[in-house]
């Protein structure tokens, strides 16, 4: 009996708080910070443009390569072929005609207005007068028909862009609507990170290195995106800051943003504790060692920023501290009979 009794107070000492009296311990010093978030990015385009067969023809002659750098109006393919180029000859027919037709009305209406009255009524003048006005009309229609065919033998470029990708090979004859190259709009690049963690405010600025160890471009952030992607993280735009950045679609690299400046409490590297996923430090209040959980933040060389759990002041234990936490083991684990 007297044994077992010798066992159980040695077993209720290690279960009482420890005391501070061979513990090293630090005040915790107040620190200011400015919290970095760290993200995946990737430059994607804002969308492709585009470019269709106006009109069943035949691509003749493409003009460009991808990569290149186009301006507005730029030339980028050449069509023609037997079905185009008789199409224009019957539409230059059609003008010649209706230019035909036009001398004869105008002929007309000179004769009547100078017959008018004296061989011709009111009814009379009005018929050939309407019809030199249809004839004018037929005439625009025709000249308006023919240019419109002119120009779709030359497919021009109708922004200021980059040649993403030419789709149709030279000398096929192609259906109205047929695909034939895409354009990337100067501008049309933004920058779409993954962040996990805190939401920056809208307008932080940061900085884009990309994998292949090119220099950074200094970017800021314009939104988060309202639906969050696949693995779960947010979804942020962000824009270059500069002028031009010389980014390329589908270039990876990685994002780092800084928020405003913030207060923590740093305590050397060696005081902090994981217990069962939780992180603690040991505070001495009053002569006795109490475990106190915290959140972790950044690290200031060898200190560790704390952003919630202790104040400014507060003694925490530095050296030996995990030892010191877990001295209690054996009361903790040991079955109680």
């Amino acid at each position: 009996m007297f044994r077992l009794l010798l066992a159980a107070a040695w077993l209720l000492g290690l279960a009482s708080p420890a005391f501070a009296t061979d513990a090293v311990t630090l005040p915790a010093r107040e620190a200011v910070f400015k919290p970095e978030v760290h993200a995946w990015a990737r430059v994607d385009s804002v969308a492709q443009m585009a470019l269709r067969m106006p009109l069943a023809a035949r691509l003749q002659r493409v003009l460009v390569s991808p990569g290149q750098v186009v301006g507005v109006g730029a030339p980028l393919v050449l069509l023609g072929g037997p079905r185009l180029d008789g199409q224009i000859s019957v539409a230059k027919a059609d003008a010649e005609a209706a230019r035909i037709q036009l001398d004869a009305a105008e002929k007309t209406a000179a004769s009547a207005l100078r017959s008018f009255p004296s061989f011709i009524n009111r009814r009379q003048l009005d018929a050939a007068q309407a019809g030199l006005g249809l004839a004018r009309g037929r005439l625009a229609q025709a000249l308006a028909r023919q240019r419109a065919l002119l120009a779709q033998t030359t497919i021009s470029s109708p922004v200021a862009a980059t040649v993403s990708a030419i789709l149709t090979a030279a000398g096929a004859d192609l259906p109205a609507g047929a695909p034939l190259l895409n354009l990337l709009a100067r501008g049309g690049l933004w920058l779409r990170a993954e962040v996990f963690g805190r939401a920056l405010p809208i307008g932080s600025l940061g900085h884009f290195v990309p994998a292949d160890g090119g220099a950074s471009v200094p970017v800021r952030l314009v939104a988060w995106l309202p639906a969050r992607s696949a693995n779960g993280a947010r979804v942020a735009n962000f824009a270059a800051t500069g002028a031009g950045a010389d980014w390329q679609d589908g270039e990876a690299g990685e994002v780092v943003m800084e928020g405003p400046e913030q207060t923590a409490v740093a305590v050397p590297e060696g005081a902090l504790i994981l217990d069962a996923g939780r992180w603690f430090v040991l505070t001495d209040q009053g002569g006795r060692l109490i475990p106190v959980r915290v959140e972790p933040g950044p690290t200031q060389g060898d200190d560790v920023l704390l952003l919630r759990g202790i104040a400014p002041g507060t003694p925490v234990v530095v050296r030996q501290a995990y030892l010191l936490f877990h001295r209690d083991l054996a009361a903790r684990y040991t079955p109680p009979d």
